[in-house]
């Protein structure tokens, strides 16, 4: 671990991973005790001294060295390819209501335009907007899947559906490959225009040899500068090519095997996608107020079962658990269906429409990632906002949706 790649930002970053502090006090022992203090005597108060605060802060060694070990663990499975998989929490979700739109012209600075966040919640459930893709939306359109990078430099699933004569048009083909689709329409998302940090297109050059995905790297590369970057770039290269390659091999501009800052010679290709590892949802609230739908720093689970029942748990105050308060289930899979039956019976019209929306549509994200539909029982709507729970519930594909 080089000591002057840490800064004082990355590890704040870190340490919001740290489990959240609670306190259990009642309203009543709160009370008592400003009373006790004399919160509330007719006293004026003491005028106090302005506290100046430090402009950074000085962590420990110790502490440098808790964060720096969580992260390499972490990347020790990807780049170095440890067989050892650690059962993790993970997820986030999102919620946009507005579509996508795209300048198709040939002006100078076409770009692709992400929705208007929601900023408002309603219990109207007609205002808890679907961000989900399913298979039945794919007429006529091309699905296109990319990793933004969010606030906290990890990246965000999107999904564009594009028309497929726009497609045509640009690339002379309406079944192109996602390396394709990828070149073509990713410089044209404005990412900061709508709160995310620029980072597409990727440095270097993409290749296709046998069927996998190369990715060649300039000497001037930014994806190792810290331990923040390296996670957020395996993030996006997942997001965004895992549908169409298992894995991606790293590489100098002229071939030959490349060094990485923290990992060393890369010798192992980066999995994109495996049979053994999947991610559960978590909610994903940017700056600006919009919330996504996205994996916990890709902490993956083995089975269907250990990742929903995961999902009740608040890792940390970067990723927020989808599942409403107070609301707890049981999980039983077979080989196509899992079912989701909460302990007491749910009446959604009792929560936010929104924050209904979102666990409903976490919930069939996690368990899409082990092929497996949906069936919820104990809920009182038969019915509620598109869905009818008295059967399995379609299997979507892709979360947050952006339309062209």
């Amino acid at each position: 671990m080089k000591k002057e790649h840490w800064d004082e930002s990355e590890i704040e970053n870190l340490l919001k991973q740290s489990p959240k502090v609670t306190d259990n006090r009642s309203k009543e022992e709160v009370f008592q005790r400003l009373l006790d203090e004399g919160a509330f005597s007719e006293q004026s108060p003491q005028p106090q001294k302005k506290v100046v605060k430090p402009k950074g802060i000085r962590w420990t060694p110790l502490i440098a060295s808790i964060a720096s070990l969580f992260l390499i663990v972490v990347f020790a499975r990807q780049f170095i390819g440890s067989s050892n998989n650690v059962a993790q929490d993970q997820a986030s979700e999102a919620l946009t209501e507005s579509s996508l739109k795209m300048a198709d012209s040939a002006a100078k600075n076409e770009r692709l335009a992400l929705p208007e966040e929601a900023s408002s919640f309603s219990l109207d459930e007609s205002l808890a907007a679907h961000t989900l893709v399913y298979e039945s939306q794919l007429q006529d359109v091309t699905l296109f899947t990319i990793g933004l990078s969010g606030d906290n430099a990890e990246s965000v699933p999107v999904s564009f559906l594009i028309p497929n004569e726009i497609v045509n048009e640009k690339l002379g083909t309406t079944a192109p490959t996602k390396l394709q689709l990828y070149e073509a329409f990713a410089p044209l998302i404005d990412e900061e225009g709508r709160g995310f940090r620029e980072f597409h297109p990727f440095k270097g050059k993409f290749l296709e040899k046998d069927g996998e995905l190369v990715h060649q790297l300039p000497k001037d590369h930014p994806y190792d500068t810290s331990l923040g970057a390296l996670s957020n770039y395996t993030g996006t290269l997942i997001d965004t090519f895992s549908d169409d390659y298992e894995q991606v091999y790293l590489e100098n501009m002229d071939g030959a095997s490349i060094d990485l800052d923290y990992v060393g010679e890369v010798k192992e290709p980066i999995s994109l996608r495996s049979s053994s590892e999947k991610y559960n949802y978590y909610a994903y609230q940017m700056s600006t107020g919009a919330v996504y739908l996205s994996p916990n720093f890709r902490m993956s689970y083995s089975t269907v079962e250990e990742a929903l029942q995961n999902m009740t748990t608040e890792a940390n105050d970067i990723y927020r658990t989808v599942i409403l308060p107070n609301v707890t289930y049981t999980v039983k899979s077979d080989k196509n269906v899992v079912t989701v039956k909460f302990d007491n019976e749910l009446d959604l019209q009792q929560f936010d429409a929104i924050e209904v929306m979102r666990m409903i549509e976490g919930i069939l994200m996690t368990a899409a990632q082990f092929d497996r539909q949906v069936k919820f029982e104990q809920i009182v709507q038969e019915e509620w906002n598109g869905f009818n729970f008295t059967g399995p519930l379609d299997k979507p594909i892709a979360a947050n949706i952006f339309y062209y």
